[in-house]
């Protein structure tokens, strides 16, 4: 950028150093818009993926939470059935009563019970189950199945498939909530010797449980359905002694059922239960099988000794990330060309503001810069209590040059003057020219002492060089000022003006005394001397 450049951007452009930095220096501009594009964009993905592992996370997990809320209120649905229960054996452990149903013996099995698919239905609901042949005190308690029946009925529409059944410890046998066709049932006689019906045994649970009212097993294998179940059980006691337990089935794989997820976070989501105690893991959904990426845990406790667990795999979200880096890249690349648009026209503005100060021949400013650029000038100096002068100057005789030798020699003068003082001029001089063969020169910061001697420098520079093939020399004249407080450049040039028309007046004087005295000197007549005898 030419000293001209800088005179003109830089009151109107405060970041004129930075700007002329980049202009010389384009690679590094490159290389700084890259960096910046990148900064920009991984920000944005960064943040992005962030928001989207938070609001996923947060979604994820008030599904599980669905989860628990549903598994709670069938647990304390089931502690109202128990209670139920309880209430009616008590009521019934003194009464004769006749039995509601036929329980019958099926001696191939070697089972007892009803609504099997074998004998008729009877009018109860459920199905009962049992090893050996039944007694008495099983009739009876046929008058409990009733209560049952009336009981499970009032199950309502529920998110999570479900089975209800009681089981009394005491008499060994089962009673589920649903009639069953199956008849092959005899794995009953090994249920109840197993460990695993000790284990399950609200009698095995801990105290806080039973004070609770029910309690959660770990996942299993249900010998009936043959599919893996978590239960919860209610003890119902008789005289403070726990006769049995109400519990309520519930498939493992149904617990996916309850939720709902987008079909894109299915696929990336892993849900199991983990059972603390025993360390065992129980998957209820596999959506992905990818175990190379890292993924996303989130887990809620159906139990002390029960976790629920989700993983996201990573995958989900770098797909989300690609998406919006995507979507980033197009925003930066609309960005960047308005940019580009918005910098170009600002070059073209700047262009022609720097044709309409700059004079065609000689490449210095015109006179329209003098209420402008120079005047905030000015205002900026004089805030430092800096002094500014001016120099004033014209050629002498520039008429007769373009008169002898052309107005093309005439304007190699003038671009030679504009060109000396160019080069012997500070920065943060201005240099004008005021129209036709007149110049003039701010120097901010120089008083006049410094204007004149900038003067004489400039008087001898121009007239020691010649400019064309002529060999002839142009000589000027100089007027210098200092520009007072509060005073516009035009009652400072007006009297510059005045100065320079002095000395160019003392200067034709001197040049015609000078020149009289040369002609009397020439053709003055020679003294006489006396002659010698």
């Amino acid at each position: 950028m030419s000293k001209l450049e800088q005179h003109i951007f830089k009151k109107n452009d405060s970041k004129w150093t930075f700007n002329h930095f980049y202009r010389g220096n384009k690679t590094f501009k490159k290389i700084i818009v890259i960096l910046f594009n990148l900064l920009i964009l991984i920000t944005l993905v960064s943040a992005s993926v962030r928001n989207d592992i938070h609001d996923t996370q947060l979604y994820v997990q008030e599904n599980l939470n669905q989860i628990k809320n549903a598994m709670d209120i069938l647990a304390y649905r089931n502690q109202r059935y128990a209670s139920t229960v309880t209430k009616t054996i008590n009521d019934l452990k003194n009464q004769n009563l006749r039995p509601l149903v036929t329980i019958h013996y099926y001696p191939k099995l070697k089972e007892f019970g009803f609504n099997r698919g074998i004998y008729p239905n009877n009018l109860l609901n459920g199905t009962l189950l049992g090893p050996g042949k039944p007694n008495k005190r099983i009739q009876n308690e046929t008058h409990i199945f009733a209560i049952l029946d009336d009981l499970w009925t009032e199950q309502q529409r529920h998110t999570i498939t479900y089975n209800y059944y009681y089981i009394s410890h005491a008499l060994k046998y089962f009673y589920l909530s649903s009639k069953s066709n199956a008849i092959n049932f005899n794995a009953t006689r090994e249920f109840f010797s197993s460990p695993k019906y000790k284990d399950r045994h609200s009698t095995s649970q801990f105290d806080a449980s039973l004070y609770k009212g029910f309690h959660y097993t770990a996942p299993y294998l249900d010998i009936f359905s043959k599919k893996m179940v978590i239960t919860i059980k209610s003890p119902v006691y008789n005289k403070d002694q726990i006769v049995g337990d109400i519990g309520v089935d519930i498939p493992v794989k149904s617990l996916f059922q309850s939720i709902t997820l987008p079909n894109k976070l299915k696929s990336a989501l892993n849900l199991y239960l983990y059972d603390i105690s025993n360390k065992k893991r129980i998957n209820i959904y596999t959506g992905y099988n990818n175990n190379l990426l890292p993924s996303v845990e989130i887990y809620t406790r159906l139990s002390d000794n029960i976790l629920i667990h989700a993983n996201i795999s990573a995958a989900f979200f770098i797909s989300s990330a690609i998406q919006i880096l995507m979507l980033g890249l197009l925003l930066l690349i609309m960005l960047n060309y308005m940019n580009a648009t918005l910098r170009k026209y600002k070059d073209q503005k700047q262009y022609y503001q720097l044709e309409a100060y700059t004079d065609q021949l000689t490449g210095l400013f015109n006179r329209r810069v003098l209420d402008t650029v120079i005047q905030k000038t000015l205002e900026e100096t004089r805030k430092t209590d800096q002094t500014i002068s001016m120099i004033v100057f014209d050629a002498n005789d520039f008429k007769t040059i373009n008169d002898t030798y052309g107005h093309d020699i005439g304007d190699l003068a003038l671009k030679h003057i504009s060109s000396t003082i160019s080069d012997m001029t500070r920065d943060s001089d201005i240099c004008i020219r005021l129209g036709g063969d007149e110049f003039c020169i701010v120097l901010p910061n120089a008083d006049l002492e410094q204007a004149l001697l900038m003067a004489d420098r400039l008087e001898l520079a121009i007239f020691s060089g010649y400019f064309c093939h002529y060999h002839i020399k142009v000589a000027i004249s100089t007027g210098c000022t200092v520009i007072k407080a509060n005073e516009n450049l035009h009652d400072a040039l007006i009297r510059a003006d005045k100065t320079l028309y002095e000395n160019k007046k003392n200067k034709a004087e001197n040049r015609k005394m000078l020149q009289q005295q040369l002609n009397n000197y020439v053709f003055k007549s020679p003294p006489s001397f006396p002659k010698k005898e």
